[in-house]
C-alpha cells in the first residue's frame, strides 16, 4: 500500500471517529472502546508521519526520488488538519495506557490546534522546496519540520513512554 493510500485509510478512520465523536471542540469519547478506537487511529496517522519523514531524511540526505518525498511531505500536510480529531477529550495518558498523548494537549487546546496547524504549513513548505529542487531549499525546510512542526507538538504535547 503506497503512502497515499494508508493515508487515505487513516485520515478515513480518524474522520468516522471525528464524525462519531462530533464535529466541534474537542469531543469527548463516550467509552474505554471509543477511546481504544480513537486512539488506534491516532496510532495509524502518527505512524504514516513518521514513515513519511524516514522517507523525507533519506531524500535530504541525498537517497530516494524527489517525487518519493513529495509523496511523504504530502502525507504528513494532508494528515495534520486531521489530527485535532484524533484527540477528543478522555484519549489522553490518564484513560489509555498505552497513549502518549498528555492532558496539556486538552487545557491548552487552541495551542494544539495551532501547532497541527504549523505542521501542515511546514510539511507544505518542504513539498514546495522539493519542488524547486534546490537541495540547501530542501534541507532547510526538512529541519523547520523536524524542529518546529513535528517538535512543535511532540515537545510539549507527547511524553514518550518507555515500552
Amino acid at each position: 500500500m503506497g503512502p497515499s493510500r494508508t493515508l487515505s485509510w487513516t485520515i478515513g478512520a480518524g474522520l468516522v471517529a471525528f464524525v462519531a465523536l462530533g464535529a466541534s471542540g474537542q469531543g469527548q469519547v463516550a467509552s474505554e472502546e471509543e477511546a481504544l478506537e480513537v486512539a488506534e487511529s491516532r496510532s495509524q496517522t502518527m505512524k504514516a508521519m513518521g514513515k513519511s519523514m524516514r522517507t523525507l531524511k533519506g531524500f535530504a540526505g541525498g537517497r530516494g526520488t524527489a517525487e518519493d518525498a513529495s509523496a511523504a511531505a504530502a502525507v504528513i500536510a494532508d494528515a495534520a488538519p486531521t489530527l485535532p480529531s484524533l484527540f477528543p477529550a478522555g484519549s489522553g495518558m490518564a484513560a489509555l495506557p498505552d497513549s502518549e498523548s498528555k492532558d496539556v494537549i486538552w487545557e491548552e487546546w487552541n495551542d494544539f490546534v495551532a501547532a497541527t496547524e504549523r505542521l501542515g504549513e511546514k510539511a507544505a513548505a518542504l513539498k514546495a522546496a522539493i519542488a524547486g529542487g534546490d537541495s540547501g531549499a530542501i534541507g532547510a525546510a526538512f529541519g523547520d519540520l523536524g524542529k518546529n512542526g513535528c517538535g512543535g507538538c511532540h515537545s510539549k504535547f507527547r511524553e514518550k513512554r518507555d515500552s
